[in-house]
Formats: C-alpha cells, structure tokens, sequence
C-alpha cells in the first residue's frame, strides 16, 4: 500500500515576514570609552603633568607625572624622562625615569624602561627592555613612600643635612 500526502501537507509554511535584526550602533563608530587624554606624537611637554583623568602619552615628556588616581599609558611612540605616579601604568614606548603605581604596573614587549619599579603587582612581558630595580609592596606602603621622597625633595638646601664623607684621619 502506498501512501499519498494530501496536498495540504504539501503546502510550505509562511512566517510573518521579520526584518533582519538593526545592530544597536554602527559599526564604524567607536564604542564610548571613559575620558582619557591623549598627548599625540608631535607634542613636547617640559614641566610637571598632572590631571583628573586618564593619560595616553604618544609624544615626549620631560619633568614629572602625577596621575595618582588614574592610569597612564606610554605609547609605542611615546619617549618619556620623567618620573611617573599613577594608578595603572602601562608602558609600550620610552620611559627613563622611576615609576610607582598603587595597583599594577606592566611592561609590554615593545617598551624600553630605565629606572626604579614600584608596585603591587609588576608584569614584564618577554622582550621588554628593562633595567632597575623592582619593589612590589602592598597598595599601602606605596603611598607612604612616595610621599617621604617628595617630602625630602622638598626641603631647600639650607635644610637638608649634608653627608659627611669617611676618610681615614682622626681628629
């Protein structure tokens, strides 16, 4: 015995016509990002360098950075002699210069460090260049630290003790 479908089987089943899904924003435009400033390639600061928001540095720096509460990122082109303060400091460029951060600090493979590292948590990727020396204290001994050396930066030199030099004779 052979079986035939009625032809109301045959019939293909109709969808309510849906349009196609709308991303949510266009692709070309980039997606919100909190405030960060940028200094391009072409800029040269010589000074101290401080702010309220996050840092990304592709030009030169001379003087001193102070984000405390915010990260700051050297980048690829940027070239750097000044000492950094900041929360997270991610360094792809240039730095000659110490560097103390209250949470993290990292050098990337295409990063050129000379000077100090101060930091909970340190992470030196393979090919970075790098030459100092590495203190990982705890959040809170770096801040303590850091300002006891502006403390002693500070005093004029009619108050700072000078070192006496050893030499052998007695008096």
């Amino acid at each position: 015995m052979i079986w035939k479908k009625s032809d109301a089987d045959n019939l293909p089943t109709q969808t309510p016509m849906q349009p196609p899904p709308q991303p949510s924003a266009p692709r070309n435009q980039p997606l919100p990002a909190k405030e960060r400033a940028l200094i391009g390639p072409s800029i040269e600061i010589k000074g101290s360098l401080s702010g309220g928001e996050d840092l990304l540095v592709e030009g030169r720096v001379e003087g001193k950075i102070e984000l405390a509460q915010h990260s700051v990122t050297i980048g690829p082109s940027g070239r750097i002699k000044a000492d950094i303060q900041g929360r997270n400091i991610v360094v792809m460029g240039e730095v000659e210069g110490n560097l103390f951060g209250s949470e993290q600090i990292t050098l990337r493979q295409s990063s050129s460090v000379r000077g100090n590292l101060v930091a909970p948590r340190v992470s030196l990727e393979d090919g970075s260049n790098f030459k100092g020396s590495i203190d990982m204290t705890s959040k809170t001994a770096v801040e303590p630290k850091l300002l006891h050396q502006d403390n002693a930066a500070m005093k004029p030199p009619s108050q700072q003790v000078p070192k006496q030099e050893k030499t052998g004779d007695k008096v």
